[in-house]
């Protein structure tokens, strides 16, 4: 049996988080949702390995920042998506300095965050050629 994607969300904002859910819908994704700093922190440093993707919120504070840039120390592939408030070209800048993959600005419409989580998954990235080994 295989086990579904896990992501690891995190927000305080309730409706962004079913406009999440909306995007994931129908697929194998169980979500680990975070409202505070240290729960995503505990979340990160104790399934970390497990996770296939970050969505969190983020804004110009220290500990979003922060939180962003320890799971990126900690897992530089993982894929993380980060929304933060309208027009706040700052925090974009900030979450991109500390490991954003995507950042994308709030309001974000269904259709916005269901293609930026596609174009973050193994499947929608370009095929690597098969590694030959010569002997």
């Amino acid at each position: 049996m295989m086990k579904g994607r896990q992501a690891l969300l995190f927000t305080s904002d309730t409706e962004f988080e079913s406009v999440v859910r909306q995007a994931l819908l129908g697929t194998d994704t169980i979500f680990l949702v975070a409202r505070t700093v240290s729960d995503a922190l505990q979340i990160a440093c104790q399934r970390g390995r497990e996770l296939d993707l970050v969505i969190m919120t983020f804004a110009e504070d220290c500990h979003g920042m922060t939180l962003l840039s320890a799971i990126h120390d900690c897992y530089q592939q993982l894929p993380t998506l980060v929304v933060v408030e309208k027009d706040s070209g700052h925090a974009s800048a900030l979450a991109y300095a500390n490991g954003a993959c995507v950042c994308l600005s709030k309001p974000v419409s269904l259709v916005e965050l269901t293609n930026a989580i596609a174009a973050l998954q193994p499947t929608a990235r370009q095929p690597t050629a098969p590694q030959l080994a010569v002997a």
